[in-house]
């Protein structure tokens, strides 16, 4: 969060006129604010629609903007649909590394139980963010659209890559694991993926946490395995013991 700064006086606001003579900026800037609603407008049709039910004229619409402002900035819906997989897989990698950086495992420590279920907790809620419903209606439409398949699949990879750097950031224990992370990291994801798809399932409320307390009781238990495996099982202890003096 920003610094508060004391109040100072206000500059007169420039007009319309002013602002377009420098430059172009004032064109640019709102071009960029049009581009901006319609994008966002595109992912929540896809939330609340669906891939195949969005169209450029229901998109417009949430949009608030005219059927001329949607052809200036993107000439097909194709366009659009590009336009709103670089938005959202952007911003699903914003959200995880939010998401993984809630979780506190200090440096020369190695995590404990309670960390891996905090972990696989906040992930739940990351697979639970609406932005997750249109990645995958985008996916979905990536199957048949060849021209969207085209554009989906290095932006995936970019997200991919973003989340495992995101990954060695915030728990760098995992790089000793490398064999265990990749296979725990599928597991998890899968898991969780697949309760955000259908979010009014039978898997919620008590089942739900039975669910995160297996998959945290499992991944700690391979990373243990693979840890110990790797460094002794003193090393895996001294670890463990100083994240519990830590917490």
């Amino acid at each position: 969060m920003p610094l508060k700064t004391m109040p100072t006086a206000k500059s007169p606001r420039p007009t319309r006129q002013s602002r377009s003579n420098d430059g172009g900026t004032w064109q640019a800037e709102k071009s960029l604010i049009t581009q901006t609603q319609i994008v966002q407008a595109t992912m929540q049709c896809l939330i609340e629609l669906g891939y195949a039910q969005t169209t450029t004229d229901k998109i417009a619409q949430k949009a608030n903007v005219s059927r001329g402002a949607m052809t200036h900035h993107f000439k097909s819906r194709d366009a659009v649909f590009i336009a709103a997989a670089k938005y959202v897989t952007d911003l699903r990698a914003a959200e995880y590394g939010e998401a993984i950086g809630k979780v506190r495992v200090p440096a020369g420590t190695l995590p404990t139980y309670e960390d891996m279920r905090d972990t696989i907790v906040s992930l739940q809620k990351y697979y639970a963010r609406p932005s997750f419903i249109a990645l995958h209606e985008l996916q979905r439409g990536a199957r048949t659209d060849k021209t969207l398949k085209s554009a989906m699949a290095p932006l995936e990879k970019v997200l991919d890559d973003r989340i495992s750097a995101h990954i060695l950031q915030h728990f760098p224990f995992w790089s000793e694991v490398q064999g265990a992370a990749e296979v725990l990291r599928d597991l998890i994801f899968s898991s969780l993926q697949g309760i955000a798809i259908d979010p009014v399932g039978y898997v919620k409320g008590a089942r739900l946490q039975r669910l995160v307390d297996l998959l945290a009781r499992v991944t700690q238990t391979e990373f243990d395995k693979d840890y110990a495996s790797a460094h002794g099982s003193a090393a895996l202890e001294r670890g463990q013991r100083a994240r519990r003096r830590a917490a």
